[in-house]
């Protein structure tokens, strides 16, 4: 358990990141790391640092804060002038600074690193999403909420107000949270202590960290988990019994999580 909670800290994820990019390129480097001297010989490494930056800017910032949030035109636009520069930008160096012939292939290497690196972490994100949840039991049907009220923010800049009734959980992604609704999902800048405060409870419930849901949607509950629809999420240890309180399953015939 200490192993997978130190895996679970973003540091931790990130110096294990770093070392298995050095780690791969070491394995191709291996022959010409051996030819080169001094500052020639680490240069590549130091580069692969930054490489890793950029990957992390492009997962978190333009793939999750544009493309699944529904502005994917504006994605692949920045993305595409950001690889154009980028590779403009390392061929000048690369041709003029360090006298490579050929530094074609290092460009390359640039964009497909940033290719695995969007998989590894949409791979990242799906297996994170959907934990596994052994023999769900379905829920004892709730008593219907009010389904009037709205969670007003500001979306894009403009003051919008989304109907309760009408979202389905929401997503913590550093300051910004992502409103899952019926329709589509949005982007707020907002803490999710913030969120929690500003919805009504019990009808929205934080289970964990990462996601506050809409009890109204909830299809069934595991012991460790809970299903909105096709969606499982995992239930925060921290969270746990809270969950089960605001739920009326702690000690309730039929309801109780076995």
């Amino acid at each position: 358990m200490r192993v997978r909670a130190w895996f679970e800290n973003p540091k931790i994820l990130h110096l294990v990141g770093i070392a298995a990019l050095w780690a791969v390129h070491f394995v191709a480097d291996y022959y010409h790391f051996q030819q080169r001297d001094g500052f020639q010989q680490t240069s590549p490494y130091l580069f692969l640092v930054l490489l890793y930056g950029w990957i992390v800017f492009h997962n978190r910032v333009l793939f999750s804060g544009l493309y699944l949030s529904g502005k994917k035109q504006m994605y692949f636009l920045y993305t595409s002038l950001a690889l154009v520069v980028s590779s403009f930008n390392m061929y000048v160096i690369l041709r003029y600074g360090f006298g490579a012939r050929n530094p074609f292939p290092q460009i390359i290497n640039f964009w497909l690193y940033t290719l695995l690196g969007l998989g590894v972490y949409v791979i990242f994100r799906y297996l994170k999403e959907r934990p596994g949840a052994a023999h769900p039991q379905p829920l004892q049907e709730q008593v219907p909420l009010e389904d009037t009220g709205y969670l007003s923010c500001s979306i894009d800049g403009e003051k919008q107000r989304i109907p309760y009734l009408e979202i389905r959980y929401l997503e913590s992604l550093e300051n910004y949270v992502k409103i899952h609704t019926l329709h589509k999902i949005h982007l707020v800048r907002m803490s999710m202590k913030e969120a929690e405060e500003r919805l009504p409870r019990p009808r929205f419930l934080r289970i964990s960290r990462s996601h506050i849901i809409n009890t109204s949607h909830i299809t069934s509950l595991a012991q460790d988990s809970l299903q909105l629809g096709s969606h499982t999420f995992r239930i925060g240890k921290v969270y746990k019994k809270y969950v089960e309180d605001q739920l009326e399953l702690g000690e309730e015939p039929g309801g109780a999580v076995e």
